[in-house]
């Protein structure tokens, strides 16, 4: 039985942020708790408070030793993909190799207008700066001609460590995103599909058509991975999760509702149970990201691993 893997996302703090003590605290247990990856989230101008993603990265390297580690998604056309490189590939060699990237175009064109880049154009150049990067991570005197991105002869060294799982040889890039064009995006020229907040049905008709449009585009045989993000919130009950995410479900008015279709809520069992209807339709990697104040957070990153990651750890043991 291939294991299912679960990782824990954070960043998105609208309930308010942990200290840096917690995080530190909470990085330090992950591997115990039976936790596969650390994932956070990119914002630049956010209604909340947001870490940036390069120092905290550091943060969790330094206190961790197996756990995989990555952003999602990197909003990648925000920065130039050199710096980038550079930054990514210094976190590889701190991690000792656990680097994993998903990259997007981002929904908030406002980042866009403070950074002075053009929306126009936003998927090309998120497509020339994947291409950068995997260039300078595998290449010595690398050189790119693009639209939006011109060098020659560069050099970053130390380069990521090799990996032997894909079909780059270099960090896993993941494309997040669900529009069509992502979709063809992942097809073309990802490691990986990284969806937010879908649906079993939505997740599966989403690989359907990276398949089929990967089978276009010349690469019917390349290994693409694919993981979901769901938002989380673990109790006793089903009750008594729903009535601590109160707060939270307030905030958002409206979208309330929307929210909840999204979001896995109750006790393990419960959250055990949901996740079974995507295992179906073909999902193995999980990312859950918990609905959570301050005061709980870290306990909710713990139960995470220990009542949900740890179930499916057992479960490929006894296989």
């Amino acid at each position: 039985m291939k294991q299912i893997k679960v990782g824990v996302g954070f960043g998105l703090f609208r309930l308010g942020m942990p200290t840096a003590e917690t995080i530190a605290h909470v990085a330090e247990s992950a591997e115990e708790w039976g936790l596969d990856s650390f994932w956070l989230s990119d914002h630049l101008l956010a209604p909340s408070p947001e870490l940036d993603v390069v120092a905290t990265l550091s943060l969790i390297a330094s206190r961790t030793s197996r756990i995989k580690l990555g952003p999602s998604v990197f909003l990648l056309n925000l920065r130039h993909p050199l710096i980038t490189a550079k930054a990514f590939a210094t976190l590889d060699y701190l991690s000792n190799g656990r680097m994993v990237m998903a990259v997007g175009t981002g929904a908030n064109l406002a980042d866009y207008a403070a950074c002075g880049i053009p929306t126009e154009g936003r998927g090309r150049r998120l497509d020339e700066g994947i291409m950068v990067l995997r260039k300078v991570w595998t290449e010595a005197n690398a050189s790119f001609h693009g639209k939006f991105f011109n060098f020659d002869n560069v050099t970053i060294e130390p380069r990521p460590a090799h990996r032997d799982h894909n079909n780059s040889g270099t960090i896993d890039l993941w494309v997040g995103g669900k529009s069509d064009a992502a979709l063809k995006r992942t097809a073309r020229l990802g490691d990986g599909f990284f969806a937010s907040f879908q649906a079993p049905d939505e997740f599966a008709r989403s690989m359907e058509t990276i398949h089929r449009y990967a089978a276009e585009a010349g690469r019917a045989n390349a290994h693409i991975e694919s993981g979901l993000i769901l938002l989380c919130r673990l109790a006793p009950t089903r009750e008594r999760a729903m009535e601590e995410m109160r707060p939270m479900l307030n905030s958002m008015g409206r979208g309330g509702d929307a929210f909840l279709q999204r979001t896995l809520f109750g006790s393990p069992d419960d959250i055990i149970e949901r996740l079974q209807e995507y295992i179906d339709v073909g999902l193995d990697k999980f990312v859950l990201w918990p609905v959570a104040e301050p005061s709980a957070w870290a306990g909710q990153m713990e139960l995470i691993g220990r009542e949900i990651a740890n179930h499916y750890a057992r479960l490929a043991k006894a296989a």
